[in-house]
């Protein structure tokens, strides 16, 4: 089965768009996988049924920039993959990730 690619871009804040990003793909299917590209971008790999992905399209509307995708007016069970690039705008190149000082 044919993959689908979606395109979006995110102009508020990295950390806060990922969550509501993973709260929003929870509610129809499940990511299972990802891959990181400093602070620029995030690939995601999401798998759920083939009825479900018109109406998580529409609900990623609300806090990405998503490019036009045909509907598919679809009524399938059948599983699918979707692969999303997301482009962080704000981003820098220099991804910085904390880890707290640990006793010993």
């Amino acid at each position: 089965m044919k993959p689908i690619y979606w395109t979006a871009y995110c102009y508020t804040d990295r950390i806060t768009a990922i969550g509501e990003v993973e709260n929003i793909v929870a509610g129809f299917g499940f990511i299972t996988g990802f891959q990181r590209f400093s602070d620029f971008s995030i690939s995601l790999m999401i798998e759920l049924e083939e009825k479900k992905i018109d109406n998580l399209y529409n609900a990623l509307g609300g806090c990405l920039s998503l490019d036009d995708s045909v509907k598919l007016n679809s009524a399938s069970d059948t599983e699918r993959l979707i692969l999303m690039n997301i482009t962080f705008v704000k981003g820098t190149g220099n991804l910085r990730i904390e880890v707290p000082a640990v006793p010993g």
